[in-house]
């Protein structure tokens, strides 16, 4: 599992490029990611990773996991960046489908709406920023259950690539609405990548490749039998061309609606910090 074990063992490639953990005694935990030659060799790449960078750092709202530098050399082009303490929803997921622990509805719901919160905010930021890659590897949860993104400044420049949505999907497992053009990674993006987040949280597995685009809406009816959940898939899928969430912060909206009930927030936050304590100590035992 790639969770943060705290050890120069530590390797990730989540299709932006090789990950590894190196302290730093001025910034503390620092994740460098050496940038795949599929991006690092484009040539607007680095200048756009560079500007979505400095435009996070001018906001300085926390919501974002900062970027403390971008280096290019000889050996390819690296983002060193602040690695957030918790463990990231694709190992949670992976923890689920190996069968290491069981969520249920009410953790299934609150974990939903902690990652549903995140992007919301970040949609709340001045000038309708958008992250444009969020995909479980990229959602972080602590031990108290909030999320984090981590990897706000790669939407761009994997949209300077000018591929279509299923090469998108396949290289970076990124989901992307349905469109004309080539793909825009707006906030209309984000909600259908949140929306793939989410029924994977609702499937209790990562989605596989195979999945998506084709297939997707078929996998929402069978995943979801209550209609209010479904509806709300639908619509962060941008499945229906006149009912879709313009950005999270309407998704956000309807969710609120759908776990209302007394005594579920609660219920479900206590599952979800005995699963993230759980998945945590897995992660550890399989690092050492």
């Amino acid at each position: 599992m790639s969770a943060y074990p705290g050890s120069g063992d530590y390797q990730f490639n989540d299709g932006l490029g090789v990950r590894t953990l190196d302290p730093d005694p001025r910034q503390g935990r620092v994740e460098t990611l050496h940038v795949s030659p599929s991006l690092a060799q484009h040539p607007a790449v680095e200048q756009v990773i560079r500007a979505r960078a400095a435009r996070y750092a001018e906001l300085g709202a926390g919501i974002l996991t900062p970027v403390y530098r971008v280096d290019r050399d000889a050996a390819g082009l690296r983002v060193l960046a602040h690695a957030p303490d918790g463990i990231r929803l694709s190992d949670i997921l992976t923890y689920l489908e190996l069968g290491e622990a069981t969520l249920p509805d009410t953790g299934m719901l609150e974990l939903a709406a902690t990652v549903i919160k995140a992007v919301a905010a970040v949609h709340q930021l001045p000038g309708g920023i958008a992250h444009g890659s969020i995909t479980p590897a990229h959602v972080v949860v602590s031990r108290e259950g909030t999320a984090v993104l981590t990897d706000g400044v790669f939407g761009a420049a994997v949209e300077a690539l000018q591929r279509n949505r299923e090469q998108i999907w396949r290289e970076f497992g990124l989901a992307l609405p349905a469109s004309a053009n080539l793909p825009r990674f707006d906030q209309r993006a984000d909600v259908t990548q949140l929306g793939a987040c989410v029924l994977a949280i609702v499937l209790g597995r990562p989605l596989t490749a195979e999945e998506y685009p084709r297939g997707i809406a078929d996998l929402v009816i069978s995943a979801t039998q209550d209609t209010a959940l479904r509806m709300w898939m639908q619509q962060a899928m941008q499945l229906h061309p006149r009912a879709l969430f313009g950005n999270a912060v309407d998704a956000q909206k309807m969710f609120v609606e759908i776990t209302a009930a007394p005594g579920m927030k609660r219920a479900g936050r206590q599952a979800v910090q005995t699963l993230i304590s759980r998945c945590s100590l897995f992660a550890a035992r399989r690092a050492s």
